[in-house]
């Protein structure tokens, strides 16, 4: 990773750089990964890009400040919005705005891959898990 300064501020440019993995679970064990393709790790401050891929259902949640865009690359899938399922599937794009429950599931026990486009940049602290978990 490189840093370069100018008189605007600061920029990273990342060259070969492994990108974060984070295994998804619960008490039933792991359901997904989140592959942070940027991140406030490597200076992504504004938002942030991952690649999510489930082979269960996601636990539902909310965020206080945060908006996601979802983007279905492959699989099929549903996506979760406040009270009412959708079909996800390749080329559908979510836009949750901050404070909507939303999650998202596989269908027919297989993957469900997608890009997920944090703003502001993801925090831990912005998540709100809803008691439901993953059972919707």
């Amino acid at each position: 990773m490189t840093k370069f300064n100018n008189d605007s501020g600061y920029c990273y440019i990342i060259l070969r750089v492994k990108p974060n993995i984070i295994e998804l679970n619960d008490d039933k064990g792991i359901f997904g990964i989140v592959e942070e393709i940027t991140s406030r790790a490597v200076g992504a401050e504004r938002a942030n890009i991952a690649k999510i891929i489930l082979w269960g259902p996601d636990i539902l949640h909310a965020h206080k400040e945060t908006e996601e865009t979802y983007i279905c690359v492959k699989g099929e899938g549903e996506i979760f919005l406040i009270d009412q399922i959708f079909e996800f599937i390749p080329g559908v794009r979510v836009i949750v705005r901050p404070g909507i429950l939303h999650a998202a599931r596989p269908k027919n026990c297989g993957k469900l891959v997608f890009l997920c486009v944090s703003s502001p940049a993801f925090n831990p602290k912005d998540v709100y898990n809803d008691p439901r978990g993953r059972a919707w």
